[in-house]
């Protein structure tokens, strides 16, 4: 069987959803944008655990996912509680893909249930509403700001 994350990994920039490659790391847009910003960091090699990476590469990809983090809290300064920049969720998991992948989720201030994990939301909740050309600007903008860290 082959990997999804595998082969979204190896397409990189052709992916519609493609923001930035990292050392280690791809940033896409998440699917699942029911908070504005959600993007998906893939590891580029195949790998199913943390702890299978050496300190050193669990310390630079966690860097990825913080310029990741700071790029998306700069494309919304005002949308978190208090009209301040978004708590974000990090989140690597792998009980469903078994591929090392980090969720970097935004918790806007409209957010239905701030104090839980988005993983309990309706399927139709957790996609949001944003089409295409909503998609493209926000990838723009994201991929802006990435590279302005």
């Amino acid at each position: 069987m082959i990997c999804p994350l595998c082969e979204k990994s190896a397409v990189g920039a052709s992916d519609p959803n493609w923001i930035a490659d990292g050392e280690l790391a791809r940033v896409f847009l998440g699917d699942n944008q029911g908070c504005a910003g959600w993007c998906v960091l893939v590891l580029k090699r195949h790998v199913l655990h943390l702890d299978d990476l050496a300190i050193e590469e669990q310390a630079a990809l966690f860097a990825e996912v913080a310029r990741a983090a700071r790029a998306i809290r700069a494309v919304f300064p005002t949308s978190g509680a208090g009209g301040g920049r978004p708590r974000i969720n990090y989140e690597c998991l792998g009980n469903q893909v078994g591929h090392i992948h980090w969720h970097v989720i935004p918790r806007h201030a409209d957010d239905p249930d701030p104090r839980n994990a988005v993983w309990g939301w309706p399927a139709e909740k957790l996609k949001g509403a944003m089409d295409g050309p909503a998609r493209a600007e926000l990838i723009a903008r994201l991929r802006k700001a990435l590279d302005a860290t």
